[in-house]
This record gives structure tokens, sequence and C-alpha cells, in this order.
């Protein structure tokens, strides 16, 4: 659960329109007119063209701050006022910093608050999370009250704001009155700077209209899995209120996914979650759930056996699990679940980044505590709380870790030293990105929720926010939705991603050189079974049992041998000599090329 955020929304699609536009200071109404654009606020910035108006400022008469606007630009669709401007020194868009919007719409300087030539109907403080609508009189207003959200989540030096053009603040006063309005920016910081250093900025809407083109809620091909990443606010799951099981179990058939991965899991147990997707979602002939919870309250549920799991970083919410989706695909599948520390513990999130790029570098890593096969997919979702400081994303994305004393070099997470990639993708019908909202709350609708992937591997063919306060009437009706059904589910909507692998993704290894490792026998055994593989070529391998939670029980090979058919005997016993109690165990077979198989086996004592 976040009680901080942030959000950010997404370009749904960059529309060429030849608008001309021209940036203004302080002109009066009327004399500055831009065409509208289509934005998705979502921190990218591409989808600003030349059809938004901007003005400029000069450089180096910023504040104590650091703060050093530079440019301010502004654009509109038919729903929101779009504003972006950059800081020059990164801050925080919610906190830490005291950036002031002053927007003059009803274009009298004799109401509102005086400043700079203009009477400002709205000031907004964006670090107080906080502002004032004058209506004449002064009213405290909340985000909510004008439809703000603001982009990227987390520090920038630029950002994004969106203000609802419907929005009626206070005493049945609308916003936006007219069709212009003029505005100043200002840091409020001692000395800090403010654009346009006199007068102020004008702009005037246009009839501008770009239809949103629904994305479908269905997985779009054959051959791809679908993985969502929700966190269930405080235990959601098992929340037994009639309208909160009903908005769930409309969301859960809606998305319909092989793999959840499901947070704020905390008092209840692994099985216990199983049952209630097989509720939400029962299994066909042939079909079944597993489920798997090793932290305190991640869970994951999917529809393919977990042949692994680990504990990413003990103590935190972080665990790992090697799927087998065939025949699906032809490889394993490492999908990690994350819920990272809340609010301001950025210390925290640093070391939960650090310990997931020390994790990957060792999975990718021959020689390491396990190695995978090169080109398995890595797939992580879950609720990252990115609400803070950039630097816990960069780590993700890039393997950029802080604390090397604790968890070694830097290291690039994805196959072939490259970045990973993670999804932006908006909501169904608004050109949205947000994962939280909670309009009790202060602080901004938010990005918190992530896909992260390795786009060497896999890619994504299809992918949303399933936001049903921003849907149309005919998408909820067509799928069956209400749309109330995410906020009477939880704090956070659940993010949604269709996986497909790269048609010019290689075979992992072991298909590729014939390292076969083949079934066990007998199996149930007590107290011992032979295990058997075939190399095609001599090399080095690695033969290990662990125990279903990735603990090594028993290394029985480490050697360079020769090629072809070999066998090993287990006699149900640890390194140490000691018998191992009943239960399912699993064989692991490894190469020096980075081949990993693995298969399970019964003891039964």
């Amino acid at each position: 659960m976040a009680p901080r955020l942030r959000f950010s929304l997404l370009p749904l699609v960059t529309l060429p329109f030849l608008l001309f536009a021209i940036g203004t200071v302080g002109l009066a109404p009327g004399a500055a007119r831009a065409g509208g654009v289509a934005i998705t606020v979502d921190g990218g910035f591409d989808d600003w063209t030349g059809a938004a108006q901007t003005t400029s400022d000069p450089a180096g008469d910023g504040g104590s701050s650091g703060i050093d606007f530079r440019q301010l630009s502004i654009a509109h669709d038919q729903d929101f006022l779009f504003l972006r401007f950059d800081t020059t020194g990164e801050v925080q868009p919610d906190e830490q910093q005291d950036i002031v919007l002053y927007l003059d719409t009803d274009m009298n300087a004799s109401t509102g608050y005086a400043i700079g030539g203009i009477g400002a109907d709205l000031v907004w403080e964006l670090g107080d999370r906080s502002g004032t609508f004058y209506t004449p009189a002064a009213r405290s207003i909340d985000h909510p009250d004008i439809g703000l959200v603001i982009a990227p989540t987390v520090s920038a030096t630029e950002f994004e704001v969106a203000l609802a053009r419907d929005a009626v603040p206070a005493s049945g006063k609308a916003l936006f009155p007219g069709d212009t309005f003029r505005m100043i920016l200002d840091d409020g910081a001692g000395g800090g700077d403010r654009l346009p250093d006199t007068g102020s900025v004008s702009y005037t809407f246009d009839s501008s209209n770009f239809p949103i083109a629904s994305t479908p809620l269905e997985i779009q091909g054959e051959g791809q899995i679908r993985v969502a990443g929700y966190n269930i606010e405080g235990d959601g799951l098992f929340d037994t209120d009639s309208s909160h099981q009903a908005a769930l179990e409309r969301i859960f058939s809606t998305i319909d996914a092989q793999v959840w991965v499901i947070c704020e899991v905390w008092d209840h147990s692994a099985e216990e979650v199983r049952q209630v997707v097989e509720g939400y979602l029962p299994s066909g002939e042939g079909e079944t759930w597993y489920a798997l919870k090793r932290d305190s309250g991640n869970v994951i549920v999917t529809r393919f056996p977990i042949l692994l799991s680990w504990d990413v970083s003990p103590g935190d919410r972080i665990t790992a699990a090697l799927l087998d989706p065939r025949p699906l695909w032809d490889r394993d599948l490492l999908v990690i679940a994350h819920h990272w520390s809340c609010c301001t513990a950025d210390d925290n999130r640093q070391r939960q980044a650090d310990a997931t790029v020390a994790f990957l570098r060792d999975a990718m890593t021959p020689g390491g505590d396990f190695t995978l096969a090169e080109g398995t997919p890595v797939i992580m979702a879950g609720d990252f709380n990115l609400v803070g400081w950039r630097q816990q994303l960069d780590t993700v994305v890039t393997g950029d870790i802080q604390d090397e004393g604790s968890y070694g070099s830097d290291f690039a997470p994805d196959w072939g030293q490259a970045d990973l990639s993670y999804s932006l993708a908006r909501h169904p019908d608004a050109r949205m990105v947000y994962t939280w909202r909670k309009d009790t709350s202060s602080y901004y609708p938010g990005m918190l929720d992530y896909l992260f992937y390795t786009a060497s591997v896999v890619h994504l063919e299809n992918a949303y926010v399933l936001e049903t306060r921003t849907m149309t009437a005919a998408t909820l009706n067509a799928y069956g939705l209400y749309a109330g059904d995410t906020f009477d589910a939880s704090d956070h909507a659940p993010r949604v991603g269709d996986f497909a692998l790269n048609t010019t993704t290689p075979a992992p290894p072991a298909l590729a050189h014939g390292v076969r490792l083949l079934p066990n026998a007998p199996n149930p055994f007590n107290p011992r079974t032979t295990l058997r593989f075939h190399l095609d070529r001599p090399g080095r391998v690695r033969l290990e049992i662990v125990d279903m939670r990735g603990r090594r029980v028993r290394r029985l090979v480490d050697a360079s041998l020769t090629a072809g058919d070999h066998q090993e005997v287990w006699n149900g016993r640890d390194d140490s000599g000691r018998a191992v109690a009943s239960g399912v165990y699993r064989m692991v077979l490894s190469s020096e090329d980075g081949t990993l198989q693995s298969r399970p086996m019964v003891l039964a004592r």
C-alpha cells in the first residue's frame, strides 16, 4: 500500500496536427492562441509537438533551491490543459520544493490573488499538495477538485501537469469559465525563479478534439502469457464485503491472467489465495492453479508449475519463482514479485533495487548460487512504490547499483548487457498511466505499479492499467464492469501485460547443445533414486538436489564430464549426511554454457 504517491500518463498517439502556436508573455486576452495536442502525461514528453505554445526564461536566474526555470510549454485537448516545465535542479513532484502555479482563469486582475499584474483564481502549491480557489472568497481545495495529475511520479528535472478543463472546484464556479487564461510559474523559495520574469503568459483554447481509441482487454493472439500485478489493499482479497468481492470477481474475470502477482496478502497463506483465485477463475480440464508465498505479503499465483523459488532480499518483500510455461513457450520463465517500502523510505527502496540487480547478476552469470539458461525471460511485477528519488528506478532499469560494497558491481540486467524495459501502458479509455489513486489522500495519482521485462527475449503485444473510473460506458458494458470497480476493490489498479517471445530469440542452450536431464527412477522413491542425464559433448556440469524453496540439499556432481549418458544415485541425504524429510525435491542440472534444467521427484519415507 502507498499512502504517498505520484502519478503519470501516457501518449496514446502523437497526432501531427499542423497548428501554429506562438509563445507569449503578458499579452492581452485572446492574443495567444495555440492548437491542441494529444498528450499522455507519462513523463516521456515525446508527444509534445510544435503545436504547443512555448515560453522561454533566461538561464542562471534561479534561487538557492536549485530550481531555474528555462521553458514553459502549454497545450490542451478536449478534456485537459497540459503544462510542461523544466526545473534544472532535480526535484520531487509532490514535496520538498515550493513550486506554485498561479492561474488567472477569469482574466480579471481585480479578483483572486494579486501577483504580477494578474488576479490568480487558482493558486496551487505543488510541493504542499494544496491549493486555493477564489470564488471570489478564498476556498481551500484538493487535487481531485481540479483533476490534477503530474508526471513523472519520481524526481526529475522536467514535469508534465494536467488540469481538468471541466473542473468546478468550489461554489459552482468553473475552473476555466472562458477560452483564455493567463498564468505565472513561480519558485516560492527565497529568491526563487519566476516564469516569466515580469508579466504573465497568456493562452487560449481552441476546439481541437482527439478521440481516444479503446485498448482491447482480451489477449489478442496465440502463444502469449498474460501477467498481472495487483496490490489489493490491506488483505482485501479476503474482505467479505459483498460489493468489494463482486468488484474483485469482475476484475479478475476480465483480466484472466495466467500469472498473478498479488501484493498485501498479510495474514493468509498461498493455498488460501489459490482457492480464492480458483473461485474467481475456475480451472478447466487439464488446468490447475499453483501458488507461492515466501515473503510477508506477496503471492504468485500461476497456471504454470513452479520449479524453483528464492528470497531475493531476505526480510524484504521480493520473491522470485522459476515457472515452466511449456508447451506454450519452449523455455522457463522467471517471475519476480515486488512490494517495495512505501512513502519516504528512499534508503529502503534503494537497498531493494540494489538487491534485485545483484540477484539478476547472479542468475544471469554462470557460476553463481544458481544460473538461468541464457535467454530465459524475466518479468518483474508488483507495487514498487517508486514515489521519491529517481535513482531507485534508474538502478532497476540500468543496473546502476549504489551500494557496491554490499551488493557488488553494476550489472546491465537484460541479456546481452542491456537495460530492462518497462510498460507505460495507459488506461483503456484515457491518456493516463497512473496505477494508484485515492481521492481522499493529498498525494497525487501516481504510477507505483510496474511491469519490468527483458526485451531481448520477450515483447509486449498488448498492455493496460484496468482503471474503471476513466472507462467509457461502452467499454464498461462490453466487459460487464462497473465504473466504481477499481475503487471498490483497492486503492491500486491492476497493471496487465501480454508477453510474447521474440521471433528472433534463439532457443536456450539446453535445446541447442543437447544437454538433457532425464526422469529419475524410481519416483516416488525410498530411500534412494537414480538421476540420469545426457551430454552431447564434453563439458563441466553441476547436478544438485534442492528443496521446493530453492535451497540446496545435496551437490552430487561438480565436474567436467565426457559426452554421453551419465547417472548418479541420491540416497536421500544432505551434504552433511543427514537423512532429509519426506517431500517434493528437485534435481537441477546446470552447465557452463548457462543451461539449467530441473525435474521434480518425491521422497516418501
